[in-house]
């Protein structure tokens, strides 16, 4: 067995190693820099996801993960060494699927670690998806896939497949010109749920829209809101809320959301008057329950107009989800108390007298 080893040249075999192992390419480096990479630091990649996910499940992933990448390293040294192309380009083609593999799960791990939500069942705290990591999870693998199938391409040579006459070119054709449709609010879905701004069961006030409205749902690419008024679902395609100016009804602040109320009062009316009737509208909202007695108030003159003057008070609201009922018992006592306080809530009437004439002009002021 000796001498047929001898008559071989085993003797000379690491000689033959060294020799082919000197002229790699850049990429056969990399290649292998890679594959040694995954197998020394696969375990803290599927302890990293099974911490998220299931802990059994990563265990029996990582025993795949090793057996499959020794093989995948083992062949790619061999195909190298005698310079066997075939193999090579298997090995490549197994390597950048294992990794994208790996980069895929990474990237769900961070993403469900970041969106995800935590819930605690007998004692035990599990992190399960929500539709914002959902969304994240499937732009960020649709990237991984598109690089990983060029990879691949390259690594085969198939090159020709990136022309307009390819599959691949067509798809790629049919995605720039319908990008129109889809490419705006998809990209915008993905800044709002990015942010992490707006989120489910917040309320928002589009101004543009004339809408305040509890968000139901943010998709890839519309958001569903509930309309406060009539109570009507609403479709806004995700580009158009993150053009607009919209005002989330949420604040770090301990005093709470702000939120006011401007009437209309014609000139000479008594600013004793007008602050103690606005004070009084504050007093009987808190005791229906809807205002914040701690937010307090601010009562204050915000306009001196053609045709009257513009008061505003503005509270603290208790829950932001009841903020049209608010606005209107503040705006139901305020017309209760005009008679009491001598205070006309109707549009100011401006008399006009040039020339000898008498000209009476009323305006309609919001």
């Amino acid at each position: 067995m000796q001498d047929l080893l001898l008559n071989i040249g085993f003797e000379n075999f690491p000689s033959i190693i060294k020799e082919h192992l000197e002229v790699l390419k850049p990429i056969d480096h990399f290649t292998l820099a890679v594959n040694l990479f995954i197998l020394i630091f696969s375990k803290w990649f599927a302890t990293r996801y099974g911490k998220i996910k299931d802990t059994k499940n990563s265990q029996a992933r990582l025993r795949i993960l090793h057996v499959t990448n020794l093989v995948l390293f083992i062949t790619y040294l061999v195909a190298v060494i005698f310079e066997i192309s075939l193999g090579r380009s298997i090995s490549q083609t197994f390597l950048v699927i294992l990794a994208s593999y790996l980069l895929i799960h990474f990237a769900e791990a961070f993403i469900l670690k970041k969106y995800g939500k935590s819930k605690a069942i007998e004692d035990f705290a599990r992190t399960t998806e929500t539709h914002t990591s959902r969304t994240l999870e499937l732009f960020v693998s649709f990237i991984i896939l598109t690089i990983t199938i060029v990879l691949l391409i390259n690594i085969w040579g198939f090159e020709d497949w990136l022309q307009t006459t390819s599959v691949l070119g067509f798809l790629a054709l049919f995605i720039f010109a319908s990008k129109e449709y889809w490419a705006g609010d998809f990209l915008s879905g993905i800044l709002i749920i990015s942010q992490g701004r707006i989120e489910r069961g917040d309320v928002i006030k589009i101004r543009d829209e004339d809408l305040t409205a509890i968000v139901l749902q943010v998709d890839s690419f519309q958001t569903i809101v509930r309309d406060l008024v009539n109570k009507h679902d609403v479709i806004l395609p995700n580009s158009k809320l993150r053009l607009a100016r919209v005002d989330v009804l949420k604040t770090d602040l301990k005093k709470g959301i702000r939120e006011f109320e401007d009437f209309w009062f014609g000139y000479g009316t008594a600013k004793e008057q007008i602050e103690e009737m606005l004070v009084e509208v504050w007093n009987q909202t808190v005791s229906d329950g809807l205002i914040d007695k701690n937010g307090g108030y601010v009562v204050a003159n915000k306009e001196c107009g053609d045709h009257g003057v513009r008061w505003r008070i503005a509270y603290t609201l208790k829950s932001p989800h009841k903020i049209i009922e608010t606005g209107n018992k503040v705006r139901e006592s305020a017309y209760q108390l005009q008679d009491k306080y001598g205070i006309e809530l109707a549009t100011p009437i401006t008399h006009d007298i040039s020339k000898g004439i008498l000209k009476t002009n009323t305006s309609s002021v919001s």
